[in-house]
């Protein structure tokens, strides 16, 4: 962990994550992992593939990993994953078999990784199925590994960070079509190009752009991008979320096209709004004490205005993980967790504003991303990030 993030981070690294998975199988007395699901694969076995198939792992008590995939995954995945041992199912080609979950059921049985098993640990319906195929006795594992997950390690960290600059790119690109009078189809269809160039393979993208008065109606479903445009002075919101790698950011900037002394106002106070959110949210605080800090400021500024969403959220495997800075959520955070703050104020029948960051939970308080990492974001990227 230390030769990822800031000297200025100081907390115990947390314990590696195939560790903390084999803590648990000893505590549970299990013979066996089986985890499915593409999420939950790439937390333990770090693969990830584009349009990839049906895939498990099985996870030794001793912390051996062997990763199944489709037969034609088999070379990238022993290029790219950690697992000690990659096994392919299926044949040849794509599109032959419509349902090849039975087929990858089949070849872990097939394989002997669970012939064994009196006992076995399942997460994901596939694993569920390997565990009656096999006989053997099944203890649910999703809410453990979830749980487990939503600490990050070092190589976490890069992932989150990377898919965090795509977002900045995307931005850049946002940045432009306001100020050029783009509309909002053209500005999002602009960044999803400009977050997959710059990662230089597909990425998956969800954004909300909206321009003028659009921006009032806050995001999808109530509005969503299409022809509007932002006039001379009025503002255009783009929260955008990047998966790369397997991992997610998000974000979000207001912008202006040419210049609203307003709308800079607005912007600069949320700034501090979120630097006050983010200083809440150090280790043991709740989700609702975060929101509730962070509503009370808004309304303070302004009464008129609204706040009718979420004040943030976890991210990493997912892009809208545990934990949730919204009233309900009395789950204290804890060290390396990733939570994404997302302040904004609308003004009903003018128009909204809206910023979010990723912090890096610490007992002192959340550091901002790109400034917990070593590496600093690259200069396109970060002059958005700057505004």
């Amino acid at each position: 962990m230390e030769s990822v993030v800031s000297e200025r981070i100081r907390m115990t690294p947390p314990v590696p994550r195939l560790e903390r998975v084999t803590a648990w199988i000893s505590a549970n007395d299990l013979d066996a992992l089986v985890v499915t699901g593409p999420a939950l694969v790439n937390w333990i076995t770090g693969y990830s593939r584009y349009y990839g198939g049906p895939a498990a792992a099985v996870i030794s008590p001793a912390g051996e990993r062997t990763l199944l995939v489709l037969r034609d995954e088999v070379a990238v995945a022993e290029r790219t994953s950690a697992a000690e041992a990659v096994t392919g199912y299926g044949e040849h080609g794509f599109g032959l078999e419509l349902s090849p979950v039975p087929l990858l059921v089949a070849e872990v049985l097939r394989a002997g990784l669970v012939a064994s098993a009196g006992r076995m640990g399942v997460a994901g319906d596939c694993g569920s199925a390997v565990a009656e195929s096999s006989g053997a006795e099944a203890l649910v594992a999703d809410v453990a590994l979830h749980r487990m997950s939503l600490v990050k390690d070092a190589d976490e960290l890069a992932k989150i960070f990377r898919s965090y600059e795509m977002c900045w790119l995307a931005h850049a690109a946002i940045a432009e079509g306001t100020a050029a009078g783009a509309s909002e189809i053209e500005m999002m269809s602009a960044a999803q190009a400009a977050a997959q160039i710059g990662n230089g393979a597909p990425v998956d993208f969800v954004a909300d752009v909206l321009a003028g008065s659009n921006t009032a109606e806050v995001c999808a479903p109530v509005a969503v991008a299409g022809e509007g445009r932002a006039g001379p002075g009025q503002p255009v919101i783009a929260d955008i979320s990047v998966g790369a790698d397997g991992y997610w950011a998000d974000t979000c900037r207001t912008y202006v096209n040419g210049s609203s002394a307003e709308v800079d106002d607005i912007r600069e106070q949320l700034y501090v709004i979120m630097d006050a959110a983010a200083a809440d949210l150090r280790t043991g605080a709740t989700g609702a004490a975060v929101f509730a800090g962070m509503r009370d400021r808004i309304a303070a500024a302004w009464p008129d205005g609204e706040f009718p969403h979420h004040g943030g959220h976890g991210v990493g495997l997912t892009v809208f993980d545990d934990p949730h800075v919204i009233p309900s959520d009395a789950r204290a955070v804890e060290n390396w967790m990733v939570l994404a703050l997302e302040p904004g104020v609308y003004l009903p029948g003018r128009f909204g504003v809206r910023i979010e960051n990723l912090f890096l939970v610490t007992p002192d308080g959340a550091v901002e991303l790109a400034q917990a990492m070593r590496r600093p974001l690259g200069p396109q990227a970060l002059a958005v990030w700057r505004r």
